[in-house]
């Protein structure tokens, strides 16, 4: 499974994790860790990791948001895959204006809409199901406001650049 995860202050990694035996190889970053663990009490999590002890806790604060937690500090974190990533970034400038347009961000297959137009949205909601690169991925408005134009069908196939749909700000 590969994410991507972004700090508080803005800062990127990569991440790739794979499950062997009973543990699982985690590349960050481009390096390599054999990391296994077991529940320490409560939301927390004892992590062996290349030997050493680690105890964490993770506690979910959204969607994608994470509050993590270790002897050596606290920080927030995103956790997001590979699609999700690119969706976002490719809407970035579009969440930075406020502009409620969103558009695809690679070619793929509309697999579902999850509103309609009229319909009240919040930031982060999702709008349109797209399957890229066999992985279906939710597309979030990035505004709150309402459902103006919804440009796709339920199986229409779409190009990158492509319209989704637009939301007018409230």
């Amino acid at each position: 499974m590969k994410l991507v995860i972004i700090a508080a202050d803005g800062e990127e990694s990569h991440i790739e994790i794979e499950r062997v035996g009973g543990g699982y190889l985690v590349e960050l970053d481009g390096k390599r860790y054999e990391v296994d663990q077991a529940a320490a009490g409560g939301r927390g999590r004892s992590l062996l990791i290349e030997g050493r002890q680690r105890e964490i806790s993770i506690v979910r604060e959204q969607a994608s948001r994470y509050r993590v937690s270790s002897p050596g500090g606290e920080e927030t974190v995103e956790v997001l895959d590979p699609l999700e990533y690119l969706a976002r970034t490719s809407v970035g400038e579009a969440a930075v204006l406020g502009d409620g347009s969103v558009s695809a961000y690679m070619p793929g297959h509309v697999v579902a809409l999850l509103v309609g137009e009229g319909d009240t949205v919040a930031v982060g909601q999702g709008i349109v199901v797209l399957q890229a690169m066999k992985m279906e991925n939710e597309i979030d408005s990035v505004v709150a406001g309402v459902v103006k134009t919804i440009f796709v069908k339920a199986g229409q196939s779409v190009e990158r650049g492509d319209p989704l749909f637009e939301i007018e700000p409230s």
